[in-house]
């Protein structure tokens, strides 16, 4: 059986990026991952928060990926933050498909923040 349900269905049909597919890569199956693959904006932050929600025993682990680097560590640590930013910004943005033109710069701003830089 495998330890994380959903995952197939995921690495099939899942909206995949380089940051989701990092921490699919550190949390399932335990491989290094390159440092710059963190979710660097809402798109990319969306796509990983989608995984999680699809499967969600790699949330539990999340904490193992701020051993990635510092950015990593500071975005676990402000993950929740960070979902309710675009939750607020663009209701429903973890509920289907990406809306076209779904813009969330306060997020994105946090996220900015978050990393270390000026948005």
């Amino acid at each position: 059986m495998n330890a994380h349900p959903n995952l197939d269905y995921w690495l099939t049909f899942g909206e995949r990026g380089m940051s989701s597919e990092a921490i699919v890569k550190k949390l399932a199956y335990g491989h290094n991952v390159d440092a710059f693959y963190y979710p660097a904006d809402p798109s990319d932050f969306r796509r990983c928060e989608l995984l999680l929600r699809m499967v969600p025993t790699l949330r539990t682990s999340m904490p193992l990926m701020a051993s990635v680097s510092g950015i990593w560590a500071n975005l676990v640590e402000r993950w929740a933050e960070v979902a309710k930013s675009m939750e607020e910004e663009c209701p429903g943005i973890f509920d289907g498909p990406a809306k076209r033109g779904a813009a969330a710069p306060k997020t994105y701003a946090l996220m900015q923040e978050i990393q270390g830089r000026r948005a």
